[in-house]
């Protein structure tokens, strides 16, 4: 039941205030026609360039998980009225309610950007909806209330959660005591990864049931799923959203929003987007394998997000992201420093691979000219058939970043 409003208000305005992430499928690592990109390619021995192919309020969904797991950027920048706000908006959405008063003098822009850093930072508030109608009065621009709506009706909603906590149990069994926080991030990408298919459409794409349950997601689904299962496991974490500019053979370019997850790791941030490591159509329209998953953007400096992405600063300034240590490569000894360094790491990887069953091998390069070289080398020369010759196939199909400085290759 709506809460009606006894002020009179001379002169009463409304605005309609959305956000929405991922609307279009995201450039991937994968297959891309661009001098940033290239589509998956293989070589043999004898072809260098053939391709490969008033009701009853529901009980609010609590994670009990300490308060350190999920940072609050935006709320902290808040001074104490605007937090009373903030605080106030999020326990009338707890509790179902479809209209808040606001009892405090504060802007119409002000309270706009306050539900936008409650819909980024309260991630157990999925179920609201990304639209805001915030009345405010004329005459002294003071917001006066903020109409909310949600996705899901109570019953719905229930589902959803004990689905979606279902799922993250499974996943939580799989950790052992021997596990980092890294093993455990990387668990818990690869289970997003191959459990999911990005996709545009669909009731669900934008939670977190979409990326571990019902199997579809948009980013803001893979993004709420990772930070859930962090939180899960004490993993301090937060979101990060900013401007996806995607060029397309045509020359037209079209932009989109974009959310990822930014994680905190002894003391330092990094980003993580699974989104960008979950494979996509090349293309000519094949779907790469289900087996095929990437590293490229797990757990990366800023500075390596692709060029194409502008991070939203306006809102809140995310955390300084500039170490390289827990990076996949780095921390699992796939960064090399030197061709002859990489020549090593490819010899020691293919063989595990091998005889773990493994369909591929992963490298990454500390600069674009040593990644350049490697790839000259190992690919137009064909030199990566003179490592473990009696273990790589006749053909190898291969798939490079040349913004993350990564290559990955079959072999099997």
């Amino acid at each position: 039941m709506r809460k009606k409003s006894a002020q009179l208000i001379a002169l009463m305005m409304a605005v309609m205030l959305t956000f929405s992430a991922c609307d279009k499928p995201p450039v991937k690592d994968d297959p891309v026609a661009t001098d940033e990109y290239n589509e998956p390619v293989s070589t043999d021995m004898t072809d260098d360039t053939a391709v490969s192919a008033q009701e009853p309020a529901i009980e609010p969904w609590v994670d009990k998980i300490p308060d350190k797991c999920t940072s609050r950027y935006g709320y902290y920048s808040l001074d104490a009225s605007e937090k009373a706000v903030y605080d106030k908006i999020v326990e009338a959405a707890k509790r179902y309610e479809d209209e808040v008063e606001i009892d405090r003098e504060i802007s119409k822009s002000r309270l706009e950007e306050i539900c936008e850093m409650i819909f980024i930072e309260e991630n157990a508030l999925y179920y609201l909806s990304n639209e805001y109608n915030v009345t405010f009065n004329a005459d002294t621009g003071n917001a006066t209330s903020v109409i909310l709506s949600y996705k899901f009706d109570h019953e719905e909603l229930a589902y959803l959660n004990t689905m979606t906590e279902e799922r993250i149990e499974e996943i939580l069994k799989k950790i052992t005591d021997e596990m980092s926080d890294v093993d455990k991030l990387k668990l818990f990408h690869d289970e997003i990864v191959f459990g999911c298919k990005y996709e545009t459409e669909g009731r669900y794409t934008a939670t977190p049931f979409g990326a571990l349950v019902d199997g579809k997601a948009l980013c803001e689904g893979y993004a709420r799923a990772m930070a859930l299962l962090c939180n899960k496991v004490g993993i301090e974490n937060m979101f990060a959203t900013g401007t996806q500019y995607n060029t397309d053979e045509n020359g037209v370019t079209t932009e989109e929003e974009h959310i990822w997850n930014m994680i905190k790791l002894e003391g330092l941030w990094y980003n993580m987007d699974v989104t960008w490591d979950d494979p996509a159509s090349i293309k000519n329209g094949r779907e790469l394998e289900d087996d095929y998953i990437s590293y490229s953007y797990f757990l990366i400096p800023s500075n390596e997000l692709r060029p194409t992405l502008s991070i939203r600063t306006d809102l809140v300034e995310p955390p300084a992201a500039y170490s390289n240590d827990c990076n996949y490569f780095v921390y699992y000894g796939y960064y090399a420093e030197s061709y002859e360094q990489a020549l090593k790491i490819l010899e020691k990887s293919i063989k595990e691979g091998n005889s773990k069953g493994e369909k591929y091998v992963r490298i990454k390069f500390a600069t674009p000219a040593l990644y350049k070289e490697a790839a000259n080398k190992l690919f137009r020369q064909k030199e990566i058939y003179t490592i473990c010759p009696d273990i790589l196939p006749k053909k190898i199909e291969f798939f490079w970043n040349e913004t993350a400085k990564c290559i990955q290759f079959s072999i099997r």
